[in-house]
């Protein structure tokens, strides 16, 4: 089995200068308020929390992280590593296997169960026993705040050198004070490459470890397939919080026997894909050396797709909030200006990109006439902007969104010919993507679901953006879509 790695996420933490090539990766994952210097700092986002402040760089679910093999120079977990079901925390060793260079090193500390066990077997007051009882089991504060595994020395030491970590070092430390909490520690430097089908085939012998009788096969088998769906990109397998019910009684396969098979995180994030995808397409049409301007480029996601040409940035630098990405900080910025009132020569670039921002510019028509002034006579202008979004970026938005017809009269006014304007998806995929974001909002609203949190998450969050996108595939309408992807022409 091949385990897919993307280089997405490396060249987004490049594009907001949370790395530099040539600079070591090190990557602190669930980093909550510990904001380590040297390290790209990584949690999920603000809505997730209940309680921590965080003081993460960018903001992103842990468990979905894709860098290119061998890219990374040093991951580590601080009481994070508990949270993950057996499967999900093989799973996430094998991805991370893959993504650490040979002589890359990984730290985990988790509570340690043996030590808290000699704690609760001591002659201790109860209120230090439900001190580490609490340590144990997680604050339970947000819906991922349950712990739902446990390690000891031995089980990091078996497991991580059968991921070929070579040394693997063992720090166990003990509070000195009640509750006399207990921690392990485990650091392993990667000693070699192993092939993904060998971490494959370790991790299901790690597996059996957790069988208690040879009448579990069946149960085994469930496990290594869970395995496998989640290095296939689906959602990784989350235990159900509070005794909540897994599915309420409700069968699954009601709407997943029409649902779509791709990968979960493709249909949440097809707006996203699609838009990136139309550039990538459209970069890979443009000759070397062409002058490029990204206008409102933000974060510059854009800027490796066109490495082979004169690529420049634009920004008005005003906004302050979380961009693209989950990143707080802006893109390496050329030019600074309104959008009205580039400061370049006429006729300057032989293409214009501007994704995602006429939304936000409260003289939209202005912008357009500043596009075409700038481009050369037969340069290629490449939008996209919503036709309908949420309010964000405030307090900079000031538009619902453009329609066909708002390109099709204002384009011809600046001696733009529209060559492509295309929906990024239909109403079955938009309405995919809004029901994904009650699971999104999840924060905002779970104390309102109770005993029904879990299959509220499944609902949503997967069965029926799953149904939709399925739809979708056999039915397209698109009066209703998040956006348009549209190219012009300046021809006068």
């Amino acid at each position: 089995m091949s385990v897919e790695s993307s280089p997405n996420d490396l060249e987004s933490l490049a594009a907001a200068g949370l790395w530099h090539p040539g600079q070591p990766l090190r990557l602190h994952l669930g980093c909550g308020e510990n904001h380590l210097a040297g390290y790209v700092n990584i949690d999920y986002p603000p809505q997730e929390h209940n309680v921590m402040h965080l003081r993460a760089d960018t903001f992103r679910d842990i468990t979905r992280l894709n860098f290119p093999p061998g890219s990374v120079d040093e991951i580590r977990l601080h009481h994070v590593f508990e949270h993950f079901s057996r499967v999900t925390a093989l799973a996430l060793l094998i991805r991370w296997s893959v993504f650490l260079r040979v002589g890359g090193t990984l730290r985990i500390e988790t509570p340690d169960i043996l030590g808290s066990a000699e704690t609760l077997l001591a002659r201790v007051p109860d209120t230090v026993r439900m001190g580490v009882i609490r340590h144990l089991a997680g604050d339970q504060a947000a819906a991922w705040a349950y712990h739902v595994d446990h390690w000891y020395p031995e089980r990091f030491r078996r497991t991580l050198g059968a991921f070929g970590y070579d040394p693997v070092q063992i720090q166990v430390s003990r509070w000195s004070q009640e509750p006399y909490l207990s921690n392990v520690e485990a650091c392993g430097t990667k000693a070699v490459q192993m092939p993904p089908e060998a971490l494959l085939r370790a991790a299901d012998a790690l597996l059996t470890d957790s069988m208690v009788a040879p009448v579990e096969s069946a149960t085994y088998a469930v496990w290594t397939q869970q395995l496998r769906d989640i290095l296939g990109g689906n959602a990784p397998h989350r235990p159900a919080a509070a005794g909540a019910p897994a599915t309420g009684g409700l069968d699954a396969s009601v709407l997943g026997s029409a649902g779509s098979q791709r990968p979960l995180d493709e249909i949440h994030d097809f707006n996203q894909r699609g838009r990136d995808a139309w550039i990538r397409s459209k970069a890979e049409g443009i000759p070397a050396g062409a002058a490029v301007l990204d206008v409102g480029a933000g974060t510059c996601p854009y800027r490796p797709l066109f490495a082979h040409c004169q690529y420049k940035a634009h920004d008005f630098k005003r906004y302050e909030g979380v961009k693209l990405g989950g990143h707080t900080e802006y893109g390496s910025i050329d030019f600074v200006s309104d959008i009205t009132a580039i400061p370049v020569p006429d006729a300057s670039f032989d293409v214009v990109v501007c994704t995602e921002v006429l939304e936000h510019v409260p003289e939209p028509i202005e912008a357009l006439r500043e596009f075409a002034r700038i481009l050369k006579l037969n340069g290629r202008l490449l939008v996209t902007a919503p036709l309908g979004s949420g309010l964000h970026q405030l307090p900079y938005h000031y538009y619902g969104g453009y329609t066909p017809e708002w390109y099709r009269h204002f384009a011809p006014r600046f001696g733009l010919e529209l060559v492509e304007l295309a929906p990024n998806g239909g109403f079955f995929r938009l309405l995919a993507q809004e029901s994904a974001r009650v699971v999104w909002t999840i924060g905002h609203h779970q104390h309102l679901h109770g005993q029904h949190l879990e299959l509220v998450r499944q609902l949503f969050g997967e069965w029926i953006p799953r149904y939709l996108y399925g739809l979708e595939e056999r039915c397209m309408i698109d009066q209703f879509t998040v956006g348009y992807h549209v190219e012009a022409v300046r021809r006068s």
